[in-house]
Order: structure tokens, then C-alpha cells, then sequence
């Protein structure tokens, strides 16, 4: 009997001193993006597509976009505190290229254990090496980078 009740309380102290699962879910956000969304030079207040546009990042392996399109998302590096892009806009077959650099800060906020922690973004400013090309004024609506539900920068062409 004694036996059964010393088995009895290590069943028990084992099952209490579970901890709780940690796992980081599949909504969990990880690292936000820099949206860009494109508007008319003319009427800065309605959205313009940019068409046959082609995005590329210096020290990116691929293209991050090739299309016509109102809006992107880019990634930011996240070990450098500045990010390089080449926007090529074609039109009758010639191309205009538009470099454009982000310069930022980074911090990093704990989100859980099982995650870790998430790399944002702030005090963002945009420079143009090529300016006047095709690109009219970048306009930088939010100057930090938590998520990638808001418009971060504004470019009228």
C-alpha cells in the first residue's frame, strides 16, 4: 500500500509540474516589411500604378518584384542600418531606373520564448542617387516599421 501511494504522488508530481507547450504559431508576425505604395504626381491623393515596374535589391540574390502594380512590399536588411533598391520603370522600351537607398535604425522586441524576438524598424529616410528620372517625390508617411498592415513610404510618379 505504501507503495501504491508513493507511486500515486510521483504520477501526480509529474503531471503538475508540466510547463505549458511553447510553440510559436504560424500567425505570429515575424520580421515587418517596408510597404511602398505608388500614387499620381498630379493628384497625390489617388493611387497610380506603376507599370512594367521591376524592383531589385543590392545584396539580394532575386527580384523582389516584376509587374505592374499600385503597391509593394519590400524587405529591409536587417543586419545593416540601410537597404539599396534599383526601381526600373519601362516604357516603350526604354528603362528608367530610380536607385533609392533606406536608411534606419533597428531595435528588436521580444514577441515570446518559443519565438524569439522580431526585428523592427525606426527613424526611416529615403535618399535617391538618380533623382528626376521617373519619380517624382518619395514621401515617407510613417517613420517606423512594426507591421505591415499601414503604408510606410509614398511615391508619386
Amino acid at each position: 500500500m505504501k507503495r501504491l501511494t508513493y507511486l500515486f504522488a510521483l504520477a501526480l508530481c509529474s503531471l503538475t509540474g508540466c510547463e505549458p507547450d511553447d510553440i510559436c504559431l504560424a500567425e505570429t508576425p515575424g520580421t515587418p516589411q517596408l510597404v511602398v505604395v505608388f500614387y499620381d504626381a498630379l493628384q497625390p491623393e489617388i493611387k497610380k500604378e506603376a507599370s512594367n515596374l521591376q524592383v531589385k535589391g543590392f545584396g539580394f540574390e532575386t527580384e523582389i518584384h516584376k509587374g505592374t502594380t499600385d503597391s509593394i512590399v519590400i524587405p529591409l536588411r536587417t543586419i545593416e542600418n540601410e537597404t539599396a533598391f534599383v526601381f526600373t520603370k519601362t516604357e516603350n522600351d526604354i528603362a528608367f531606373e530610380e536607385e533609392i537607398t533606406f536608411k534606419y535604425e533597428t531595435y528588436d522586441r521580444f514577441i515570446s520564448r518559443a519565438c524569439g524576438y522580431q526585428k523592427n524598424f525606426t527613424n526611416i529616410r529615403s535618399e535617391r542617387l538618380n533623382s528626376i528620372v521617373w519619380i517624382n517625390y518619395i514621401e515617407i508617411i510613417k517613420d517606423s516599421i512594426s507591421d505591415t498592415n499601414n503604408t510606410h513610404v509614398k511615391i508619386l510618379h
